[in-house]
């Protein structure tokens, strides 16, 4: 529109100012229509000229404004689902485990980062039909046991009737012993005030029990992909499988990601043993990731397969040890017990007794049995060590007590 009114005070220029005659002369015939139309074009040309300036500058402050709103909508994108949300691709998150109220990776309205890492899981036919030395001959374990290293996943079975994974049991009802008079077990050094049973922060339940020890929580990351893989731009990251149990944002810095698994245990278990030297009781303490498991007998046992080493030595010297199942949430400020988060402490004390007749001592191949096998006891006291590599214990649950 400037340009139109320019071209016509121009022209009218032209029109107003020159004119020919037969001797080519020029000479001014002055029109005073053309020059009020002049006048007239002139300040609609300088109008337009002072709004152009004025919308130019509008536009620069809407621009700048428009940034800034983009940023600070920006800085309240938190997770993954909100970042999701902004392009137009909107789901729920989903707890991965949902016997367990960790929220996965990220700042949430429930929970903040959960930063473990713990064993990687093996699928159950890693080692099947061979040992462990039989795959691993570096000496990377340096002795152990290759399930200190790695936790071993459980053969896929379909249970007879779907089972609630969220009610497991009552952790709280007593059942080794029964009564749940516990004064002459513990050991506890204040019995009337250190029970939290009643604020539901032990599990004294072995079914429960059942449900925690040895198993594990799966938690998802955002891992670095090669060139060519994984998602490059947050659109196809939305669209991942199983992009509903994270919460931590997808890291937009233009290079390719997966969305990683990896798994880590409830909680630990410690096993505390003692052997005499010299007629002094020496203290052993260690934590390996057994399961417990209800047996054809109705009994409860504590299955642990483990290298040769004090612990294995003093639970059959001594025929019995005690086991600290512990699980331990750092973002929960009430000790006992919290209605949306459970309990920061949580688990059971457990004395267990060793059964000879199905535990087994085993050689340095982690397979062939040097005492014990097939149903058979044997005497602690005649036990040759130096023959023993591996010991493939079964553990009697005996009596569980809450944490003290």
């Amino acid at each position: 529109m400037n340009k139109k009114f320019k071209v016509s005070l121009i022209c009218a220029s032209i029109l107003a100012l020159t004119a020919c005659n037969d001797d080519d002369t020029v000479t001014v015939d002055p029109n005073p229509e053309l020059e009020a139309q002049i006048a007239q074009l002139t300040e609609q040309n300088q109008q337009l000229d002072e709004t152009n300036k004025g919308l130019t500058e509008e536009n620069k402050n809407l621009s700048d404004s428009n940034k800034e709103l983009d940023e600070k909508a920006a800085s309240f994108v938190s997770t993954f689902q909100q970042q999701c949300a902004n392009i137009g691709v909107n789901f729920e998150y989903q707890n991965p485990n949902p016997d367990t109220p960790y929220v996965n990776n990220g700042v949430t309205t429930q929970a903040s980062l959960v930063g473990v890492f713990g064993m990687p899981e093996i699928p159950f036919e890693h080692n099947e039909g061979s040992t462990c030395t039989s795959c691993h001959t570096d000496g990377h374990d340096n002795g152990m046991a290759c399930d200190t290293c790695h936790s071993f996943a459980e053969a896929p079975s379909e249970p007879e009737e779907p089972v609630d994974p969220s009610d497991p049991g009552a952790p709280g009802l007593p059942t080794h012993p029964a009564d749940g008079d516990w004064d002459s077990y513990t050991g506890a050094s204040n019995v009337g005030t250190f029970y939290y049973n009643a604020d539901g922060a032990s599990f004294v339940n072995a079914a429960f029990l059942e449900t925690r020890m040895g198993k594990q929580n799966t938690f998802y990351e955002w891992k670095e992909a090669a060139e060519g893989e994984g998602a490059a731009t947050l659109k196809t990251a939305c669209g991942l499988e199983n992009r509903q149990f994270i919460t931590h944002k997808y890291p937009e810095d233009g290079k390719p990601y997966t969305l990683s698994s990896y798994s880590n245990f409830k909680g630990a278990s410690t096993f505390t043993t003692h052997r005499m030297e010299n007629g002094t009781p020496i203290a052993s303490s260690a934590t390996f990731g057994p399961g417990m498991s209800l047996e054809d007998d109705g009994e409860y046992y504590i299955d642990l397969f483990i290298t040769k080493n004090n612990t294995c030595k003093n639970l059959i010297t001594n025929g019995s040890g005690e086991v600290h199942y512990y699980e331990y949430d750092t973002r929960s400020n009430v000790k006992k017990g919290s209605p949306d988060m459970g309990p920061r402490n949580a688990g059971a004390r457990i004395q267990v007794s060793t059964d000879l007749h199905k535990s087994v001592l085993k050689s340095f191949d982690w397979s062939t049995p040097v005492y014990g096998g097939n149903g058979q006891s044997f005497d602690p006291q005649a036990v040759d060590w130096n023959t023993v590599g591996s010991c493939d214990l079964k553990l009697k649950v005996q009596i569980i007590y809450p944490l003290g």
